[in-house]
């Protein structure tokens, strides 16, 4: 019964309580987080400032902030754009659905409170300007340029007499009343409980079965509710505007205000909840490491037992050498008067020498025999010398003396990264540094413009696929090299107008990324398009193919190169790469790179010595640390050559 979203009721209370409280503030900030979570900084003149935090299933004033992301995602950025510095006119929830509607000057910001959960800005005759995600019902579509459509009217229980109740019943005989008033009511289940507890009628009873006493009083009681006072409490199970008579068993917390109660219970099951991913994720990366050890272990008992009986072997050979010597010279002058292997056998079976009762075995496709040396089998090569296969198995086990030490060294290092699983967040030190969190972008290949936009581009058709389709919006820009198997490339416009520099940085990493770098080519054509034209078009296309739609922007004879460097950031050095201008701005040291015949990793090499020629002297030790294959995997169709550039 623990609540996990908040219902119509809930929403008529807290929207009288945040006009009290929002009305004639002015945004100030605005906070994304993760996809749909936000936060809106509102300062109230004589008030102060509040902070408001919407998902897809609440809304409340919240004193439980979180740090701002780094990187703004771009509906966010819009918002900001359109937003920032506005003051609120009004606050309304649109009859008794869950959709809130905040009127700001000169525009109208939506937010759809029911699943999957959308929020629209639209202009103030209800055009959507942009919606955070483009969405397609039967009766409605939520895209931009269109006209904000509401969802399909449910009905609204505070605007039903006593008739227009009793038809309600009358058209649903066999649902339970509880039921009818939570779903079709759109009261939820825990009120459809307190309702009927209220009227004192049971819950379970099908709607056919209902008195007229007992209408009249379910219909009382949501007169009632309609009038009631806010005084807003928590209990274990949820936040609501007033007590309940189903948890009067319950002692609840009595608060000030609604959006206090709210925040206190769903920002604590939050804490919770984000504690218990924590633990599960230190509990898994524990089990994974120790299932790793487990192995490192069998393969130190493996090790040792060939290194042993690979050195024992070796040493039996010596301390046998006449037996040896014997059987080895005995088989080879059989061979050379030519005897047949059969005949060979035949014979050591029938002499009663020590070297031929030794001999336990002939293997003569292999080119082995096997000889009892003191009750141990060991394998001769026979093409080989005594001394020859004494020394091929104290190679077996010197190289099985290096496995084992490479085992123990990595044993060491999961023991040690178990200590760090297990060590107590109150115990780690200031200087340790957080776990960096991958950005979406970094699966992809990124640059970010001199102008500061972030370019992403495909690696290859799946990842072309995901990023047209997954993170490409209308009014972003697309870029492709004329020449097929070209990585898509796109400008995040964050609704902004993208200056020429960074379109032209764009084609320039097109080029880069296409079949003419593995061709040799000196140059190659790159267009540009909205991505609203970039689509399948209806077709069953391969992944990563997509139809271009219109007129295009051409890049003429735009020349393929890519520039490859570091950035020297407090106590470390990240690679970047990407066009000539961007990496210049945003690199400490870079060369640039063409098509060319040397090899990834001996142009890796070249590249990286260049930049530690270039570099200050306190810059080289971060620059020496980088690994060769974060050079090696920016080089384009793993070949080129390095040109003079920025060197």
């Amino acid at each position: 019964m623990e609540r996990e979203e908040m219902t119509s009721l809930d929403f008529r209370f807290l929207v009288q309580e945040l006009k009290g409280n929002l009305v004639n503030g002015i945004i100030r900030r605005i906070y994304q987080y993760e996809k749909k979570k936000f936060f809106f900084e509102i300062f109230v003149p004589t008030k102060g400032s509040f902070w408001l935090y919407a998902d897809a299933k609440k809304m409340f004033l919240t004193q439980k902030r979180k740090p701002a992301p780094q990187e703004p995602p771009s509906f966010c950025m819009f918002l900001r754009k359109h937003l920032l510095g506005k003051k609120i006119k009004y606050i309304k929830q649109y009859d008794f659905d869950r959709i809130i509607e905040i009127e700001i000057n000169g525009y109208i910001l939506i937010f759809e409170l029911i699943h999957p959960g959308n929020v629209i800005l639209c202009d103030s005759f209800y055009n959507i300007i942009m919606p955070l995600e483009i969405q397609r019902w039967r009766h409605r579509e939520i895209k931009p340029k269109t006209v904000y459509r509401y969802p399909p009217r449910i009905e609204n229980p505070f605007e039903m007499d006593l008739n227009d109740f009793l038809r309600k019943l009358k058209s649903n005989p066999d649902k339970k009343i509880v039921s009818l008033l939570s779903s079709n009511l759109s009261f939820g289940s825990i009120y459809g409980n307190e309702i009927c507890a209220v009227a004192g009628v049971n819950k379970d009873k099908p709607c056919k079965d209902i008195s007229l006493d007992e209408a009249s009083r379910i219909h009382k009681v949501i007169e009632v509710l309609k009038e009631t006072p806010l005084k807003p409490v928590v209990y274990a199970q949820g936040a609501f505007p007033f007590p309940l008579k189903i948890l009067e068993n319950e002692k609840p917390k009595q608060v000030q205000e609604f959006s206090q109660a709210l925040d206190e219970f769903f920002s604590e099951k939050e804490e919770e909840k984000t504690e218990q991913e924590a633990k599960k994720e230190v509990l898994e990366k524990e089990e994974k490491i120790e299932r790793i050890f487990g192995h490192q272990k069998e393969a130190e008992t493996k090790w040792e037992r060939i290194e042993k009986d690979s050195r024992d072997s070796a040493e039996r050979i010596y301390n046998y050498y006449e037996t040896v010597r014997v059987a080895l010279e005995g088989i080879r002058k059989a061979r050379e008067t030519g005897m047949s292997w059969s005949e060979i056998k035949n014979q050591i079976s029938q002499e009663p020498t020590p070297e031929a009762e030794a001999i336990k075995e002939i293997r003569e496709g292999d080119g082995i025999i096997v000889l009892d040396l003191g009750g141990k089998e060991v394998e001769i090569d026979i093409r080989k010398t005594v001394e020859e296969n004494a020394e091929k198995y104290y190679e077996d086990a010197k190289w099985a003396r290096k496995k084992l030490e490479g085992v123990k060294e990595a044993e060491k290092q999961i023991l040690e990264k178990i200590e760090e699983t297990k060590e107590k967040p109150e115990e780690k030190t200031e200087k340790e540094k957080p776990k960096k969190r991958k950005k979406w972008y970094e699966n992809f290949r990124w640059f970010f413009s001199s102008d500061g936009l972030l370019v992403v581009a495909g690696k290859n058709d799946e990842s072309n696929e995901i990023l047209i389709k997954k993170h490409t919006e209308d009014n972003d820009i697309v870029f492709h090299a004329d020449i097929p198997g070209a990585a898509f490339v796109v400008i995040k416009s964050q609704g902004l107008d993208v200056p020429d520099e960074t379109k032209k940085e764009a084609a320039e990493f097109a080029a880069a990324y296409s079949k003419a770098w593995s061709k040799g080519l000196g140059t190659i054509d790159v267009y540009s398009v909205p991505g609203s034209r970039v689509t399948k078009g209806g077709v069953n296309l391969p992944k990563g193919s997509f139809i271009i739609e219109g007129e295009r922007e051409w890049y003429r004879e735009q020349e393929i190169k890519l520039s490859i460097g570091v950035k020297i950031k407090e106590d470390e050095a990240d690679v970047v790469s990407g066009p000539v201008m961007a990496v210049r701005k945003n690199s400490d040291y870079f060369v640039t790179i063409k098509p060319g015949f040397k090899q990834s990793l001996e142009l890796a090499m070249e590249i990286k010595n260049k930049l530690l020629i270039k570099a200050k002297p306190e810059d080289k030790p971060f620059i020496e640390n980088i690994p060769l294959e974060e050079f090696q995997k920016r080089i384009p169709s793993g070949m080129g050559e390095i040109v003079e550039y920025g060197v």
